[in-house]
């Protein structure tokens, strides 16, 4: 057994050097690592230290939150120019369109963690459970940190749906094949691809990849945008914020529908690079001509210092204060499904 543990990291190692990109130098890799642009600042080893030291002992606790319903309950398929949005939990969503059904960000497990008896723990159930899901036709895979690529839930997916079709960041193709995903789409940053007639747009974020030690940065990390007949429809993944957010609305814009985090922010010197806290997501908001927008990235997992409803009640505050309507930007509950359409 002396030589068991040695064994098990180098076997980790190896298969986290396994699932990253080889390609060409371009204005975002260096060719073995992406980066973002403008180049953010990089926390280093002594910047986690020091977060460390600073919550120790002052962690904000969580308690589980029973959802509010027992059960989701589909509702008719929407016509052409609606979208029905589902929170699942966390940045999971199912999103409903021109006869597609699409999943955000599949996260079914109780952690979300390279371990099963460690890391993050969910606090509350997921909004709709996997048997009952309608037919997936497609993934929208932000990037492949655990909280966002949940690879025991993509091999669920896979065998409930083996036509589903996987679209993704530079590098993640054999980690989702892996998972038993068949058909899986690799994106650069402002490439595109079809998706049920329709195009669908990988754009950048302000964030990292990894699923080890050893692979930081070495696959892409982004948003989509998909060109629904209702309108654009934009889930931005996970990010910090960014000029970017402009050059998306201005491509694409005006969305008829965003989905943008408010969670994980604090504290903010050590956060902002990678995640947006209410303030600037509403920011985004505007900067993407949202004509509604959805919170997601709250409430379920603790991954910063964020008191539990801190995200969602600030950016209740922030829309009210702007004298925005109930619509405009909205704190979803899981499980509820909500229809939006563009606006005339």
């Amino acid at each position: 057994m002396a030589g068991s543990a040695p064994l098990f990291w180098l076997t980790i190692k190896g298969l986290a050097c396994a699932y990253r990109y080889r390609g060409p130098v371009s204005d975002h890799f260096d060719g073995k690592q992406f980066y973002n642009v403008p180049a953010s600042h990089n926390l280093s080893r002594s910047d986690f230290k020091k977060w460390c030291r600073e919550r120790k002992g002052n962690t904000p606790q969580w308690s589980w939150q029973s959802l509010p319903h027992s059960s989701w309950q589909p509702l008719p398929a929407p016509s052409t120019n609606e979208i029905q949005v589902t929170l699942v939990n966390h940045s999971t969503f199912l999103l409903q369109f021109d006869g597609l059904n699409v999943l955000t960000d599949p996260v079914w497990s109780t952690r979300v963690s390279p371990f099963s008896f460690a890391g993050p723990q969910r606090f509350h159930a997921p909004g709709i459970a996997l048997d009952e899901l309608p037919r997936i036709d497609a993934i929208w895979l932000s990037h492949n940190h655990y909280d966002h690529c949940d690879v025991w839930a993509l091999r669920e997916i896979a065998q409930r749906f083996p036509d589903v079709h996987l679209y993704v960041g530079l590098g993640n193709a054999r980690l989702c094949k892996d998972a038993g995903i068949s058909r899986v789409t690799e994106l650069d940053w402002w490439q595109s691809a079809d998706l049920g007639g329709h195009r669908l747009h990988f754009v950048p974020a302000r964030h990292w990849g990894a699923r080890s030690l050893w692979d930081k940065r070495t696959t892409l990390w982004g948003g989509f945008v998909f060109e629904s007949s209702a309108g654009p429809v934009y889930f931005a993944g996970d990010t910090g914020f960014g000029e970017f957010f402009t050059e998306v609305g201005e491509r694409y814009g005006p969305m008829t529908l965003s989905l943008l985090p408010i969670g994980a922010f604090r504290p903010e010197w050590f956060m902002s690079p990678v995640h947006m806290g209410p303030d600037e997501a509403l920011q985004a908001h505007r900067m993407v001509k949202s004509q509604h927008s959805v919170a997601c990235h709250f409430g379920c997992f603790a991954l910063a210092d964020d008191a539990q409803f801190e995200p969602q009640e600030r950016l209740e505050q922030l829309v009210a204060d702007a004298g925005l309507s109930a619509d405009a930007f909205c704190v979803p509950q899981a499980g509820r499904t909500a229809t939006y359409s563009k606006k005339s």
